[in-house]
């Protein structure tokens, strides 16, 4: 579900705890992709949230609490689906890592705003934490690294984490430009991308 549609049905569904929460963090991922993370504050949160300021403290202690509360749940999201994406053990090599790719263009294109705050205000968070997501990004990235190669053992284990850093990176640059508002045809314009940088044929 993309993050607006998933807004709105938080919505529609009223004030429960959990729901509103969740619409605090959609709304201050929004307004930190748009204003940045030093430049929001509750208030604007609040505001955005139809709530006041103060309010936003009866679900999070503070800024950096929602900060850490985006980002974990951007990773959770992204282990979730490079699960999926890996579990079928029907799927060879190259099958896996196509279906890794569909997937993943997808889930940037359609959670564009968790996607960018996890990759530019990480540095906002205390070193520990810091240290500690850094490290489950690196354990994903891993995944990537390990299945291309196994579509091409030619590369070398420097050049498919070049490969891999190159596409993860082109993803998020694609996305801080706001090229498109048509999520399908940049969706499938991403897939075709990291195919071609990955190398990977498609016609199986």
């Amino acid at each position: 579900m993309a993050e607006s549609d998933e807004l709105e049905s938080l919505i529609s569904q009223g004030r429960k705890h959990g729901v509103r929460k969740r619409i605090i963090l959609l709304q201050a991922a929004r307004l930190f992709v748009e204003r940045g993370y030093a430049d929001t504050g509750i208030d604007d949160i609040g505001a955005a949230v139809g709530i006041t300021g103060p309010a936003v403290y009866r679900h999070f202690p503070g800024k950096q609490a929602i900060l850490l509360a985006l980002i974990e749940l951007s990773l959770e999201r992204l282990r979730e689906g490079t699960q999926a994406a890996l579990a079928d053990q029907d799927r060879n090599p190259q099958e896996a890592l196509i279906a890794l790719v569909d997937w993943f263009s997808r889930f940037s294109v359609e959670h564009q705003n968790l996607t960018l705050v996890m990759q530019a205000e990480l540095l906002w968070l205390p070193e520990q934490d810091r240290r500690r997501l850094n490290r489950q990004m690196r354990q994903l990235r891993e995944e990537w690294v390990g299945l291309l190669i196994e579509v091409r053992p030619e590369l070398s284990d420097l050049a498919a984490r070049i490969a891999v850093t190159s596409v993860l990176g082109m993803v998020t640059a694609v996305l801080a430009a706001r090229l498109s508002n048509d999520t399908q045809a940049l969706s499938s314009h991403l897939r075709a991308q990291m195919l071609a940088v990955l190398h990977v044929p498609t016609g199986l």
